[in-house]
C-alpha cells in the first residue's frame, strides 16, 4: 500500500495513541488520523476539515458512546468520492444487531479491538500485511 491517510474513529484518545506508537513500532508510513465522533469524521472526510488525501482506510468503533457508526457508514456508502473507502469496524462490544447492520454495509472486517500494547501492536502488523498485498482505489 502506498503512504496513504488512515482514519481512526474512536472516542478514546488513549487508544489512538497506542496506535500511533504500535504504527511506528511496525513501521507503518500511512498517516493515522484521529476523529473522536462520527460528527468529527465527517467533517474530516467531506466538511471544512477535510483530509487531503481522502483516506483509504478507516477504524471505527461502532459502539462506542457518542458513535453513531452505522450511520457514518451508511453515509460514507452512498457518497460518490467516499464510496470506495475500506473500512474495519473494531469493537470490544459484542452487539449483534450492530455487527449485521455494518457487515450489510459492506464493510471489510469486523474485529475485537486489542487493548493490551502486545495486542495492539499484533492487531495492526496483521491489518498492516493485509493492506500492503491488496490494491486500494487509485493506486496503480
Amino acid at each position: 500500500m502506498i503512504n496513504s491517510n488512515i482514519l481512526l474513529v474512536d472516542n478514546c484518545k488513549t487508544y489512538f495513541e497506542n496506535a500511533v506508537r504500535a504504527f511506528s513500532d511496525i513501521g507503518i508510513q500511512s498517516t493515522l488520523h484521529f476523529a473522536e465522533s462520527d460528527i468529527e469524521a465527517w467533517s474530516m472526510l467531506t466538511g471544512d476539515f477535510k483530509l487531503s488525501p481522502l483516506p483509504k482506510i478507516m477504524l471505527i468503533d461502532i459502539n462506542a458512546e457518542g458513535i453513531n457508526g452505522i450511520d457514518l457508514i451508511s453515509k460514507i456508502r452512498l457518497d460518490f468520492e467516499l464510496k470506495s473507502i475500506l473500512i474495519f469496524v473494531i469493537s470490544n462490544i459484542n452487539n449483534d444487531e450492530n455487527k449485521i447492520a455494518a457487515l450489510n454495509l459492506n464493510i471489510a472486517g469486523y474485529m475485537q479491538k486489542p487493548f493490551e500494547n502486545g495486542e495492539i501492536i499484533d492487531f495492526f502488523s496483521t491489518l498492516n500485511e493485509y493492506w500492503q498485498i491488496i490494491e486500494l482505489s487509485g493506486e496503480k
